[in-house]
């Protein structure tokens, strides 16, 4: 049988090492955790696999990360004929085969050794990155491991939010690299070049975009390209671009496996005219305000929380209806990279994701929005305005270029 899937270039596989042996020691002792085991087989792939090399498996497969006698260990049991990539990986101290036995008996034996007193599962009410340990799974480990098993048990969601939203200095300059194009690609085709009112469509300008990101040698994470109003997250249409649209975009690319997310916005000028309409500058001068709010905000130890709570309380005190989702998430090896949500305290819909405090090397998408309806337009707009920032020791720093004005095309 041939398995063939996505191959992991020796870049990441160094990335992943690193990142192991980085941040899990320190911030297991943190949550006074001893072991994070990480339970796995095909059709149901925990999805943190990536991280740890058993993406690919297909018998069932446990990855045990602990101290034992205060040293820390790396541990994976799989099945023989999977073990050779997860050999190669390079991340574990042993590998361990198991064959018509199953995974079961060395499980014990290496509990026996570890002998931990709390046991971390990714399991979570909120996060589903975090939460790749099924039900079947966690009752095979009851029966593997004894009914006392369950006691121990926790949540790995903190660790998880941690050490994967947590990037190393060279995964950071792989996601600057694809700020920064995104943004030059978008400067770029955001003028009468390219744009002409009367004749461009949404999806002309979306293959434009494609078409850049191409040539630059990276991939097209996500376009999406929205003209007039009534618009939210939506593909590229055969809408035409006219005189008086706002025209917002939203899009990201892909560099060596590491995504960017940009908002911009353009006003297309009607004839005569100098500037968009008051209402639609207002808009956008309070936008940019909760924009740079927020990122004023994001300093190292402040939950997530308390970053859409400064934009939000911005946008409904200048008498706007607050904005329906969250003011910013992490980016990375997805557009929407496990890391805290830059959320309001909302239980039903976002949970324990927004009671994560902000830690040095994240990287976030920031975007609070305003929607509201002005006649000139005609209809509900709102102002594109998306950043990505560092977090760093003395607090967020933007990447590149960030949007100050509304861009005009004439």
């Amino acid at each position: 049988m041939e398995l063939i899937g996505k191959q992991v270039s020796p870049a990441r596989k160094e990335i992943r090492r690193k990142k192991i042996d980085k941040f899990l020691p320190d911030k297991m002792k943190e949550l006074g955790i001893d072991m994070w085991l990480v339970f796995t087989r095909e059709g149901a792939v925990d999805p943190i696999g990536i991280d740890i090399g058993t993406e690919g498996v297909v018998g069932r497969t446990a990855s045990i990360f602990g101290f034992r006698d205060g040293k820390f260990e790396k541990v994976c049991i799989a099945a023989s004929y999977d073990v050779t990539p997860i050999i190669d990986s390079q991340i574990y101290d042993r590998v361990i085969p198991h064959r018509k036995e199953g995974v079961g008996p060395h499980l014990r034996k290496e509990m026996g050794r570890f002998k931990p007193r709390k046991v971390a599962l990714d399991f979570s009410r909120d996060m589903p990155i975090c939460d790749g340990l099924t039900y079947g799974g966690f009752k095979y480990l009851e029966e593997v491991l004894g009914s006392g098993f369950a006691d121990r048990v926790v949540s790995a969601e903190q660790l998880i939010v941690s050490f994967r939203g947590r990037k190393l200095p060279e995964e950071i300059e792989l996601i600057e690299q694809a700020v920064l194009m995104t943004q030059k690609i978008l400067e770029e085709t955001l003028t009468s070049d390219y744009i002409k009112p009367g004749k461009t469509t949404e999806i002309d300008v979306s293959n434009i975009l494609k078409e850049k990101t191409e040539k630059a040698g990276c991939g097209v994470s996500f376009v999406m390209v929205m003209v007039g109003p009534d618009r939210g997250h939506s593909s590229p249409t055969e809408n035409i671009i006219k005189h008086g649209d706002l025209l917002r975009i939203d899009f990201g690319i892909i560099n060596q496996e590491y995504h960017s997310d940009i908002q911009r916005t353009a006003y297309i000028l009607k004839q005569g005219e100098e500037s968009a309409p008051l209402s639609v500058q207002k808009l956008f001068d309070l936008t940019l305000k909760a924009n740079r709010a927020a990122i004023g905000k994001m300093k190292p130890g402040v939950m997530a929380v308390e970053v859409d709570a400064i934009a939000r309380k911005m946008i409904v005190d200048a008498g706007y209806e607050e904005y329906a989702h969250a003011a910013g998430h992490e980016i990375g090896l997805s557009v929407h990279d496990v890391g805290p949500t830059l959320g309001p305290d909302w239980k039903e819909r976002y949970g324990s994701s927004v009671w994560h405090p902000i830690e040095v090397g994240q990287v976030y998408a920031v975007e609070p929005m305003i929607y509201y309806n002005i006649p000139e337009v005609g209809g509900v707009v709102q102002i594109g305005l998306e950043e990505d920032v560092v977090v760093e020791e003395g607090g967020a720093r933007i990447i590149g270029n960030p949007q100050s004005n509304l861009i005009y095309i004439r």
